[in-house]
């Protein structure tokens, strides 16, 4: 029996895939659900108020 290392290649390419897939997988859901509630909450914010501040005349008097 030979060593092919194209095979032996593949194979551990989907076992490393695999392993990674399942440990990043609720991660994924965390940032899915996180993204979800900004958009939640983005939506539901309300305008930002407008302040305006008079200018000062010359002199700093108003």
């Amino acid at each position: 029996m030979t060593f092919d290392g194209k095979a032996f290649g593949r194979e551990m390419v989907g076992i490393v895939k695999g392993y990674v897939d399942r440990r990043l997988a609720p991660l994924d859901d965390r940032l899915t659900d996180l993204e979800a509630r900004l958009a939640e909450i983005d939506g539901k914010a309300a305008p930002k108020p407008r302040v305006r501040v008079p200018a000062l005349r010359q002199g700093g008097e108003e």
